[in-house]
């Protein structure tokens, strides 16, 4: 009995003795498992890195089209943020001169730091006693005076409107008009054509080329049918698109021009034309190489310059300029966003409606965002009166401003 007693006391001491040999095992194996294992014992750090992979695994199956979007948001989003900024340093003063893209007068510096224009537009006077080292040195004058760097606007269609290269210590020979170079060699003379042409405007400060003509005419009696592509509405867009993309990637601005469509009236130069088509013919035809400019760089939209045709059967009141509904029509059906120049309000065309009051503010209140004016101190008074008294609000003229400030902005023109 003794001996039974002793043997099951031994046989328990042995067994405790191995239990505990084996426990002290595991919890040493345990600890080793927890140093060798960072997904158990890992930190925050880690977590957020692998969720950031996991996003990335994921941003992989977006679709190209899904990326672009994003793209395109977050780049606007950076350039109204900078807009703002820009707008927020500046005076009504100062708004009311950006507004105004002026002729350029004798004293451009001077009038630049007093007014501190959009803009100026340089004629063919201004260069034909000049040179490509003298327009250089000028540009770069005005610059300093300003304190929004401006745009320098030329009318280089090619043709008949050669501003520039009209004179030999520009270019051996002018330009050639769109629709020769289009009926020779397509779009892509016409992309060698506009590279050339920027390269040698963009060399002495030009920044903003108004053109191309994206009006379709096919009558070679009508006063713009030189300066079109004489082309359907097809061939049109074909050739403006690929002026307006060219010209952006060479750094240099584009304005589409005279919408809605100049058709085949007379030349609102020298009379008022009148344009008897309904709103919905231009639909199918006259809109289309509009759109196709307005759409051909994603990234650097480039202006559209309203004429002033009479448009009598869509607002028979007033020429398209100072039309609401013109206006309203570019906005919305083409969805256009950008800066709306007007046609120059000098022309005799737009003069047989001061009597309503003052053009420059009835553009303005039409949406235009950019005065294309000859009397550009008159314009500046104007606007500043009617902002003085309620007509022109806050609202109204940094829309404009900001329009302006995000186009210098797509073209560095500005930073």
């Amino acid at each position: 009995m003794k001996l039974k007693k002793l043997i099951s006391a031994l046989c328990a001491a042995l067994m405790f003795t191995g239990c505990a040999e084996s426990i002290g095992e595991i919890i040493e194996n345990d600890a080793n498992i927890g140093k060798n294992a960072p997904a158990v014992n890992g930190t925050i750090g880690d977590i957020n890195a692998i969720n950031e992979e996991a996003a990335k695994t994921e941003t992989e199956f977006e679709s190209e089209e899904e990326k672009a979007e994003k793209a395109a948001k977050e780049r606007l989003d950076k350039l109204n943020k900078r807009a703002d900024e820009l707008l927020s340093e500046m005076t009504t003063e100062e708004k009311a001169g950006q507004v105004i893209l002026a002729r350029m007068p004798s004293s451009p510096a001077d009038e630049m730091s007093a007014y501190q224009y959009g803009g100026y537009t340089l004629y063919g006077n201004d260069f034909k006693n000049s040179d490509p080292e003298g327009i250089s040195a000028l540009t770069a004058e005005i610059s300093e005076a300003a304190k929004i760097s401006p745009f320098f606007a030329v009318d280089e269609e090619g043709g008949t409107v050669a501003r520039v290269s009209a004179y030999t210590q520009y270019r051996d020979e002018p330009f050639s008009s769109p629709q020769l170079l289009y009926s020779r060699g397509g779009k892509e003379l016409l992309e060698m054509d506009t590279e050339e042409k920027a390269k040698l405007l963009t060399s002495m400060g030009i920044n903003l080329n108004l053109a191309p003509v994206a009006d379709i005419s096919t009558d070679q009696s009508s006063y713009i049918y030189p300066r079109t592509m004489g082309q359907g509405a097809e061939g049109t867009a074909e050739g403006v698109a690929a002026i307006v993309k060219t010209a952006a990637d060479n750094d240099l601005a584009s304005c589409l021009k005279h919408f809605p469509g100049y058709g085949e009236n007379t030349d609102t130069h020298k009379d008022t034309a009148h344009d008897s088509r309904e709103l919905y013919e231009f639909y199918n035809r006259d809109f289309v190489p509009f759109e196709a400019g307005i759409n051909a760089d994603t990234e650097k939209t480039p202006a559209v310059m309203v004429g002033h045709t009479v448009y009598d059967l869509i607002d028979p009141d007033v020429p398209a300029s100072l039309s609401p509904v013109i206006h309203e029509t570019l906005r919305d059906k083409l969805s256009f966003d950008g800066v709306v120049i007007t046609d120059d309000l000098g022309m005799d065309a737009i003069q047989n409606y001061s009597s309503d009051g003052s053009v420059y503010v009835q553009a303005l209140l039409a949406d235009n965002d950019m005065l294309c004016v000859t009397d550009s101190k008159t314009a500046y008074s104007d606007i500043l009166a009617a902002y003085n008294s309620g007509d022109i609000t806050d609202d109204i003229l940094d829309a404009h401003v900001k329009r302006i400030l995000i186009m210098k902005l797509e073209f560095g023109i500005i930073k």
